[in-house]
């Protein structure tokens, strides 16, 4: 099983040079998508088992990536070996979305009190759109604010209260623009 699952979990292809995701399913998830694009079954494949074995499930609502690509790579030929499930309690949601020029959207996620909660966004294309995350408390007070620059944007605190957060993706670019977001 480790034999198995060392090589996914290491792997470096990535879509562009100057893209360096450091969280691994916001990697496979703009990597697989890249796979996806050129035809590979093969990568594609590898980044669905990887999405599975880093137990990312999609957002309420969301497309089931892994699931998806895994059919894909096998129409193409490739050879998916099923991963053994086991399944978690909790662990990383993903969404994918788009944002308008000007526009933004506003989505509500419960977390935890006493645990540590963390929001990765990375655009999926490049282009003039200009994305940025903020995170609002139940209350209305902003815990982060940043621009999505480079290839990620993380958000992360410890919420005292097991209660409800905004999360805020705003483009205030030209061109409408595309984004993983991944919460942890």
């Amino acid at each position: 099983m480790i034999a198995l699952l060392l090589p996914l979990l290491f792997a470096t292809a990535t879509p562009s040079a100057e893209l360096e995701l450091r969280d691994p399913v916001l990697r496979a998830l703009v990597e697989g998508e890249a796979a996806q694009a050129q035809g590979d079954g093969a990568t594609l494949g590898e980044k669905a088992q990887l999405l599975t074995a880093l137990g990312a499930t999609p957002a309420p609502g969301q497309q089931d990536l892994a699931s998806l690509w895994t059919s894909e790579a096998q129409s193409r030929g490739a050879t998916v070996a099923a991963l053994p499930y086991r399944g978690r309690a909790l662990g990383p949601a993903y969404r994918r979305g788009s944002v308008v020029p000007g526009g933004s959207v506003t989505m509500r996620q419960l977390f935890l009190g006493g645990q540590r909660a963390q929001i990765l966004v990375a655009p999926t294309s490049s282009g003039d759109g200009h994305l940025s995350i903020k995170v609002q408390g139940a209350h209305g007070e902003t815990l982060c604010a940043k621009p999505v620059g480079g290839p990620q944007a993380n958000c992360a605190w410890m919420p005292l209260f097991t209660e409800r957060y905004d999360i805020v993706i705003e483009n205030d670019g030209a061109a409408p623009a595309d984004f993983y977001m991944l919460v942890r």
